[in-house]
């Protein structure tokens, strides 16, 4: 089991197998069969183990914290203790918290409970009570990010200045910054290495069939010879316009956003308006009903890149990549209005956060839905 722990937080996704964990354990395949009889049950037995643990981490956190109760705290002193909270789940903490990423594609819920009730109690002692369910959304799909472990400094920055992006609106209705972030998509796309020496224009019907692909199997299905197949075309030529497997990913998550987050184009969805009420309900009805792709592949992505060295430069690309759709949504939140971008990534945190308590499988319950609507709510412009 701690092997499996370790694994998780340290290896690629597709690392893991019996005799791969037989190994590292030291013990035999037999002897994982006799205890869990499948993988499956493994798992399950290991997210048991790092939900307990976590559990311990947020009451010692919150017995940290425990003395800011009764203090008034100024904007800037509520974002830094979210800020660090975050930063510790995420780094130090950093074997629990992609236990929690892993489990989920198992249908786990051992966390959520827990996660929900704990960031409860930290928003009453910061003084953000009224906004629990958004901190806790939005640390859950904020944590999902931050795990991208790029540029620990750089990364570091972009987080300070996207939780302060988000008290500032909830308090004050402040628009936010976005120096950091501008910094760190200019730094990420210039450490992104492209291959050398090939036509940069991939064809569409390549892309198209990535971004297919990446939606209906995830990113284990997006390979070089199911392209080919999907696109009807050499995989030679697959070879030619991509490359490498991060590059692969990196044209398959853009083929998606550009077909599902902006299948309008950008002057389509610039002419749709909806009311601030309106926008709220359409985003939870996709997000219960599934019909999200985005938000699968942005999880695909995520737990495929974590670890291996392969897509180190793909990590930081994804980290602060633009989120089109979701600066559109928001501005209809706003009545029309134009937002920050740090803005747009806590709002695209915090949906992410709703999609993550769907699960793959659950969907959205009464309870669930009138908690993520109290959410996104938040970002509506009184």
């Amino acid at each position: 089991m701690e092997a499996v722990v370790k694994a998780w937080a340290d290896e690629g996704a597709d690392s893991l197998s019996v005799r791969w964990l037989a190994a590292e354990a030291g013990a035999t395949q037999s002897a994982i069969a006799y205890h869990f009889d499948n993988l499956e049950r493994l798992y399950v037995a290991c997210a048991d183990v790092a939900a307990d643990r976590a559990r311990v981490w947020m009451g010692q956190t919150l017995d940290l914290f425990g003395g800011l109760r009764g203090e008034v705290l100024t904007s800037a002193a509520r974002a830094a203790v979210i800020a660090a909270v975050i930063e510790d789940w995420t780094r130090a903490r950093r074997p629990l918290a992609m236990a929690r990423r892993r489990s989920r594609a198992l249908g786990y819920a051992g966390f959520e409970e827990s996660w929900h009730g704990f960031w409860r109690e930290l928003a009453a002692l910061i003084g953000l009570d009224r906004h629990a369910p958004t901190l806790a959304l939005f640390a859950d799909g904020e944590s999902a990010r931050h795990l991208l472990d790029w540029d620990p400094v750089m990364d570091s920055l972009l987080l300070a200045e996207t939780v302060r992006a988000l008290v500032g609106w909830l308090e004050a209705g402040e628009p936010g910054e976005d120096a950091v972030r501008r910094a760190h998509r200019r730094r990420a796309a210039d450490a992104y290495e492209r291959p050398e020496g090939r036509d940069e224009s991939a064809s569409r019907a390549i892309i198209e069939a990535a971004a297919d692909l990446l939606a209906e199997r995830g990113h284990a299905g997006v390979t070089f010879r199911a392209i080919a197949k999907r696109a009807g075309v050499t995989l030679g030529m697959v070879v030619h316009h991509c490359g490498t497997r991060s590059e692969l990913l990196h044209r398959a998550l853009h083929g998606l956003y550009e077909r599902e987050a902006m299948r309008a184009g950008a002057g389509g969805l610039a002419a749709l308006s909806f009311a601030p009420e309106e926008m709220v309900e359409l985003v939870l009805g996709a997000i219960a009903s599934g019909s999200q792709p985005v938000l699968r592949a942005y999880d695909e992505i995520e737990l495929a890149i974590y670890n291996e060295a392969e897509f180190e430069g793909l990590r930081g690309v994804v980290r602060s990549m633009d989120d089109p759709s979701g600066a559109w949504s928001l501005g209809q939140l706003l009545g029309g209005d134009v937002p920050a971008a740090s803005l747009v990534a806590a709002y695209s945190a915090t949906i992410r956060g709703i999609g993550f308590m769907a699960g793959p499988a659950r969907g959205l319950s009464g309870e669930d839905l009138a908690y993520a609507r109290r959410g996104i709510e938040a970002f509506v412009r009184a």
